[in-house]
């Protein structure tokens, strides 16, 4: 999402006649039952020194998880409702992001495995999206009938980003609450030129994501949101897990902040909604949910079967940071040839890290309620962030 300058336009339409989604955040009433061996990690020192550093720094809110061979460490700092001047807590619950693309493709393989009941198998990766979707959808997609399943979740389709179009964000601003259908989504890209030829490179685009959500849906004639739940959030009870617009969020939710005008004040903007719920975006989660996803899926390996994990992390082309597998990255590779598998998750008003790094047993997760796709005197500081976080985790 590299446009969020048109929203510095703006202003004036943040509050539609519609009920916002987010409401202002309520303090916890209950604190996340966790058992708490943070005190005694060696880097407990480290790592709150490093919160603060960023926090005063002006990233306003922040929860982190790291597990390694030492122990699970965990904390917070800032505010998750600067106005209402409400705590955010280790255990809060924010925008997660594109981390929401993991599940999807969690869900997919789900789904795969489910094949007597789903009637989806493997081959379904190479099989071409228009086997399940109309020619009136296909024809004015570019690569529309070209393009498979597996490219989407990896992808190599060439489809433009819904993202990227400037039309799509002066629709956002025009109904910053609107609920958005999955074609609706669609037609901003339709009849666009394609940017590269399926399969010859690797471009990050949101619109793949949509398509794996609507092949879902017509596989199965389910509703997509209903199966991640049976799928991937019962089964992992993942009860501080949220999907937006399909859950109503809880009254605790984190707000979200940008420098809209650029000129170092943050402005709330957890009410425009760039899209949620079409499978690239829209969950809501705290660190200990994601830890539970994460453990389930790289550590224990008990969520998927050990095939249907091979063939996730069968990785094809790189783009600028990232290699993709079927619905994660493996990103943050090393010179040694350390590196993480897991997601990222960039929005509006919220970013948010999930990787396991295999070689050195490292879990690292965080929650930030602050916008760091666009540009804005607080991005640097978020790389920042991310670059000692790094650091202080593998050293």
């Amino acid at each position: 999402m590299k446009k969020f300058i048109l929203l510095m336009c703006a202003a004036i339409i943040f509050f539609s006649c519609k009920k916002a989604q987010i409401q202002p955040t309520q303090p916890l009433s209950v604190s996340v039952p966790w058992i708490d061996s943070s005190s005694r990690h060696p880097k407990s020192a480290a790592f709150t020194a490093l919160l603060k550093k960023y926090h005063d720094k002006g990233l306003p809110g922040i929860s982190l998880l790291v597990n390694d061979a030492s122990g699970t460490w965990v904390g917070a700092i800032g505010k998750a409702d600067i106005e209402r001047n409400i705590p955010f807590d280790v255990g809060q619950v924010s925008k997660v992001a594109s981390i929401t693309k993991l599940f999807i493709g969690t869900l997919v393989f789900k789904l795969i495995e489910d094949s007597a009941n789903t009637g989806l198998g493997y081959n379904a990766l190479n099989t071409k999206i228009n086997n399940w979707l109309p020619s009136s959808i296909t024809n004015k997609l570019p690569n529309g009938n070209k393009i498979t399943l597996g490219q989407c979740m990896k992808h190599e389709t060439g489809v433009p980003d819904v993202i990227e179009q400037d039309a799509f964000y002066l629709a956002v601003l025009n109904d910053p609450n609107k609920i958005w259908k999955p074609e609706e989504l669609l037609e901003f890209v339709y009849n666009k030129s394609p940017i590269f030829k399926p399969g010859d490179t690797a471009v990050y685009s949101n619109t793949n994501t949509v398509l794996v959500i609507m092949v879902i849906e017509a596989a199965t004639n389910k509703d997509h949101s209903d199966l991640l739940k049976q799928y991937v959030l019962n089964t992992l009870h993942l009860t501080n897990t949220f999907y937006q617009p399909h859950d109503v969020l809880p009254n605790t939710v984190a707000q979200g902040y940008f420098d809209l005008y650029n000129n170092n004040t943050i402005v709330n903007v957890s009410n425009l909604v760039t899209g949620s719920g079409n499978g690239y975006g829209g969950i809501y989660s705290n660190v200990f949910d994601l830890l539970t996803l994460e453990n389930a899926l790289f550590i224990q390996q008990t969520l998927l079967s050990q095939k249907s994990l091979a063939v996730m992390q069968t990785y094809g082309k790189k783009d600028d940071t990232n290699y993709y597998g079927y619905g994660l990255q493996k990103s943050y590779i090393q010179a040694n040839g350390d590196y993480g598998i897991g997601h990222k998750g960039r929005d509006l008003g919220y970013s948010a890290n999930l990787f396991y790094f295999p070689n050195n047993r490292v879990t690292q997760i965080f929650l930030i309620n602050y916008g760091t796709d666009a540009k804005s005197n607080l991005r640097q500081v978020f790389y920042d962030f991310q670059d000692d976080l790094l650091k202080l985790t593998l050293q």
